[in-house]
């Protein structure tokens, strides 16, 4: 049966952290990105994954992006409210913010095949690329919000 394990990087060095099971953004102002969080899904179980996909199921409220533009191959938007980049090797610049790449909107449809859904890739045979999140919040974005991400992969 297949695990996935989330990993957290130090965005300054890359060292690992530690394995989490939530992000906190922390207190963000309004109109100003967060920190980055630099993640990575190790995967055990399995001999190999592929086609692994980022999708926001829910934004806690936030608008994830209204109008989305300049969509790429992975499914990223160049404008948006939640940032999402990620790479094969750790990059401090992108580590270091704000991203330039975004969710194009939710997941309504909960499913792998869902357009705004973000592809990520893998590494290695049982490790993702390292992904790169933040969020912006706008000027009707305020009190505690809680959103879902969720990982899509397949696997031998």
């Amino acid at each position: 049966m297949p695990s996935l394990t989330t990993r957290e990087y130090n965005t300054t060095t890359g060292a690992f952290v530690g394995n989490i099971s939530s992000l906190s953004f922390g207190r963000i102002t309004v109109g100003t990105h967060s920190p980055v969080k630099v993640i990575d899904f190790a995967f055990t179980g399995v001999t190999s994954i592929s086609n692994v996909k980022l999708g926001i199921l829910s934004s806690g409220g936030v608008v994830v992006n209204d109008n989305p533009q300049g969509i790429s191959a992975d499914g990223s938007a160049s404008n948006g409210n939640f940032g999402v980049m990620h790479t094969t090797a750790f990059n401090i610049a992108i580590a270091q913010g704000p991203l330039t790449r975004h969710f194009a909107g939710l997941n309504v449809s909960l499913t792998a095949s869902d357009p705004k859904n973000v592809i990520v890739g893998e590494r290695t045979d049982t490790e993702s690329q390292f992904v790169y999140l933040d969020m912006q919040l706008g000027a009707n974005d305020r009190g505690v919000a809680a959103g879902l991400y969720k990982v899509f992969f397949d696997f031998d």
